[in-house]
């Protein structure tokens, strides 16, 4: 990918911590694929970056963590029961793997809900949870994603 830095695992296997995995059982095998081999994928202005195993197991020196947007909403939610309920309806049933902060907050995810599983969207600030269906699948985002950047 052109302009970008990545760096790929020594050890690939991509596993995520108990807790998470426990939230999200099921994920697409290509998105699984791609996070196995990468430990950095990050844009030159690191401003977009795919999150990695370290970011999950929290363990990365980066400044957000893997649920950061989420967190952000339940702040923002200001304890209403029907907001935060909601919000974490949405989460969990969207399993972030691309954060971006070049023009606010930003991600990408994949959809883990049994209707629409394997979809990729993307969201923003302030309303995380209202997104926008980018790709049928992580393989057509990648697909995108490479030729966008190609072409940047």
């Amino acid at each position: 990918m052109q302009g970008w830095k990545v760096e790929e695992r020594a050890e690939p296997a991509f596993r995520l911590p108990p807790a998470i995995a426990a939230r999200y059982p099921r994920l697409p095998d290509s998105l699984v694929d791609f996070l196995s081999v990468i430990s950095l994928c990050a844009d030159a202005t690191e401003t977009t970056w795919f999150l990695c195993q370290q970011d999950y197991d929290g363990t990365s020196s980066g400044a957000f963590s893997w649920d950061e947007w989420e967190q952000l909403s339940l702040k923002a939610a200001d304890g209403s029961p029907e907001l935060v309920a909601r919000i974490r309806v949405f989460w969990d049933t969207h399993f972030p793997f691309m954060f971006s902060v070049h023009s606010g907050y930003a991600f990408h995810a994949v959809c883990t809900a049994e209707d629409g599983f394997g979809k990729i969207v993307e969201g923003c600030e302030p309303e995380f949870e209202e997104v926008t269906e980018v790709a049928g699948s992580f393989d057509d985002f990648l697909s995108m994603f490479v030729h966008e950047s190609r072409a940047a």
